[in-house]
């Protein structure tokens, strides 16, 4: 009979001790799925962040251009950025900040209009916001 209640508690000392060992797995996931996230979606854009957009987007970043909000939505080898920024004059933006070869798209939404990148797949939407200024989306897909 004491062996058995000896089995028992040993049992119950090793159940523990892998839901302990369960749950410490799933913390450790659950901080690089938030830390992952983190790194796919930010607001906050410092020197290393706005160089990785002006690489992906192939832009540059000055004065007159705020980032706004970038995210990346890529799974396993197919790519998708976005970019959202916003500057006061979006023409200007396009002959200053542009790098790139752009077409002018003639399927226009309504208060949109929307240009493609001619050598990447990537397309840009200029949208007018109500307090002045245009937001521009930047989309980078592969």
């Amino acid at each position: 009979m004491k062996e058995s209640e000896e089995l028992k508690n040993e049992l119950r000392r090793i159940v523990r001790e892998l839901l302990l060992l369960l749950s410490l797995i799933l913390i450790i996931v659950a901080v690089c799925l938030v830390k992952e996230y983190f790194d796919k979606h930010y607001t906050h854009f410092n020197a290393e962040r706005t160089a990785l957009m002006e690489r992906i987007f192939d832009i540059t970043i000055d004065d007159n251009v705020k980032l706004k909000r970038y995210s990346d939505e890529s799974i396993l080898i197919a790519i998708d950025q976005r970019l959202e920024l916003e500057t006061d004059d979006y023409e200007r933006f396009i002959a200053e900040n542009v790098n790139a070869a752009l077409k002018l798209d003639e399927s226009r939404r309504d208060g949109e209009i929307i240009y493609k990148y001619v050598n990447y797949r990537t397309d840009m939407k200029i949208t007018e916001l109500e307090k002045g200024g245009y937001l521009i989306a930047l989309h980078h897909w592969e």
